[in-house]
């Protein structure tokens, strides 16, 4: 009797074991399905350390868009992108391409009171803007593009970005600007006054022209080769030197870096977008 017990035993114990393996295997499986590792781009971990950015959310979505302006050969067109992440003066001053404490590495510097909120930078007088501490002059007249991706529906006559209002040749960028709206390396018009103040608008220099982007799409040219000239003045953010007005919209990302194409513009624009939809603003 106690012989035909202990066969039954045995096989019951080893039935139990591997009922008891291939629960925990599945659960393991289950586990990495809900919660996958992340792996984090090397520029953008140096970015999380300096602007000491520990939020899940935001960390995943600038790494995905580190990512994509790799994988799309646009990560070395810029010598500066500003995320302005984090809702605080010292979180979105960093400087992406470089995330280096120092003018050297185009850091900002604020001036004036700006409203800093998860959404962006808001400059809401004429005393409030961000030196970028890149010279025009630093730049290729004929190789450059600056952008500005405003989160403001507005109708405010004002510079958002660019160097001066006082010192020709200005290269000055108004995303809304009903009279004298913008001088970039010798583009030049009278008043643009886009049907919304929200998105992404570009300046972009190219050795045959100067053309103006918004939301990725090209709605100006000026048909003819750029002008080598300069201002020699620092490129600042919410408004440009000796104005009397700023556009008084909220800045949520910023960059400065070589001329683009059409197509390259169109790009970035995409990517720009998906990291706005990944940052919930």
């Amino acid at each position: 009797m106690l012989n035909s017990i202990k066969p039954f035993m045995k096989t019951t114990l080893l039935a139990i074991v591997i009922l008891g393996i291939g629960f925990l295997t599945s659960c393991k499986k289950h586990h990495d399905q809900q919660a996958p590792v992340i792996t984090f781009d090397t520029d953008a971990l140096k970015f999380f350390d300096s602007s000491a950015i520990t939020d899940t959310a935001q960390m995943s979505a600038i790494n995905s868009f580190v990512k994509q302006l790799k994988d799309s050969s646009l990560w070395t067109k810029f010598v500066a992108i500003y995320p302005m992440v984090g809702g605080t003066a010292n979180s979105t001053k960093w400087n992406l391409k470089n995330p280096a404490n120092t003018d050297a590495a185009y850091r900002l510097t604020f001036s004036g009171t700006p409203t800093f909120s998860g959404t962006g930078v808001l400059f809401t007088t004429t005393s409030d803007f961000a030196d970028t501490h890149v010279y025009d002059s630093v730049l290729s007249y004929n190789n450059n593009a600056i952008s500005y991706f405003s989160t403001t529906e507005n109708t405010i006559d004002g510079y958002d970005m660019g160097c001066a209002d006082n010192l020709s040749p200005f290269n000055e960028f108004a995303i809304y600007q009903s009279n004298d709206a913008n001088n970039w390396f010798g583009y030049y018009n009278f008043g643009r006054k886009p049907a919304s103040t929200r998105g992404l608008f570009m300046f972009s220099s190219t050795t045959s022209d100067v053309k103006r982007y918004e939301n990725g799409a090209m709605v100006i040219a000026k048909g003819s080769a750029p002008v080598n000239s300069f201002t020699a003045m620092p490129i600042l953010i919410g408004n440009v030197s000796g104005s009397s007005a700023g556009g008084q919209r909220e800045c949520s990302l910023a960059s400065i870096g070589l001329g683009l194409s059409d197509a390259e513009a169109q790009t970035f624009y995409n990517i720009v977008s998906k990291l706005e939809v990944r940052l919930s603003r």
